[in-house]
């Protein structure tokens, strides 16, 4: 058996300060339009969001978007396998990918959003291993609320599958379909004999996700030991709500967890675990397998 440690972190299109109601607010705007501004109170109101012109979103980006805060929070945590969600494909590829590359990570995969031109506001997956990325089309919605990207790995030395996956907000529907997808995708790679790790936003408490009838059939049990409030950071603790959790297979132990500050409206997640291998038992004979 071995450990490993695994983070998942929304890093709010890499902006500083997102920890902050007025700087994060200025932010939301200034990526979703003054939509955002209504999206607490009218969810389904979104016409204003896809109204602000494309150049306006990548100029605001190029003009405070930085990754200092994020990388040293990866650097620190030390993970070996990683998520991260609201990243913007089109400024952060490079440097992300280089970054974690000189950090040891030598597979990643990435999981485009459908969300504004010029602005994906996407999901990454890295792992320290090898690994080929899985194919993912989780639905979406493009808009403020509607999730983001799915993303996938498959690594080749120790039979796992790891999904980031960011889900929406206050849309149930919306929520179920994009549940359903999640669970469809694991469970063909549960039945390759792949040990599945699923991290991300999940805009839920990590109960309501276990609760549900489909999901309950992967056999995943969440990380934390205990389940943080997450987001958003700019708020009292009391307010926050427990969104952001990785779910590891039920025969495995985790060690410690740990949520962590780094300047964005979420809370990084940082668990320990350690891979047991499931034993079973026919006429007698103990089996041990990596399978789930």
């Amino acid at each position: 058996m071995t450990t490993a440690t695994y983070l998942t972190a929304n890093i709010a299109y890499g902006f500083g300060g997102m920890d902050r109601l007025g700087c994060s607010l200025r932010h939301q705007l200034h990526i979703h339009g003054w939509g955002a501004l209504t999206y607490k109170v009218f969810p389904s109101f979104r016409g204003r969001t896809a109204r602000l012109s494309a150049a306006k979103r990548t100029k605001h980006v190029r003009e405070h978007g930085n990754l200092g805060s994020t990388l040293g929070m990866v650097e620190r945590a030390q993970p070996d396998l990683l998520v991260l969600n609201e990243v913007i494909y089109e400024f952060y590829r490079e440097e992300l990918e280089h970054s974690l590359q000189q950090m040891g990570f030598r597979s990643i995969a990435w999981g485009l959003s459908t969300h504004y031109p010029g602005t994906s506001l996407s999901t990454l997956v890295a792992s320290k291993e090898p690994g080929i990325p899985i194919p993912c089309v989780m639905p979406q919605r493009p808009c403020m609320g509607g999730g983001a990207g799915m993303a996938g790995l498959r690594l080749l030395d120790t039979s796992r599958a790891v999904f980031g996956v960011h889900l929406t907000y206050r849309s149930p529907a919306l929520f179920t379909r994009q549940l359903e997808y999640i669970v469809q995708t694991a469970a063909a790679e549960q039945s390759r004999g792949q040990r599945v790790i699923l991290g991300g936003d999940w805009n839920e408490s990590s109960h309501t996700v276990i609760r549900a009838a489909n999901f309950k059939s992967l056999s995943l049990i969440s990380a934390a030991l205990m389940e943080p409030a997450t987001c958003p950071t700019f708020l009292p603790k009391s307010f926050r709500k427990p969104l952001d959790h990785i779910f590891i297979p039920s025969y495995w132990q985790s060690i410690s967890s740990n949520a962590i500050e780094f300047g964005s409206d979420h809370l990084a997640l940082a668990v320990e675990v350690r891979e047991n291998e499931f034993t079973h038992e026919v006429n007698g004979i103990s089996t041990v397998t990596s399978g789930t």
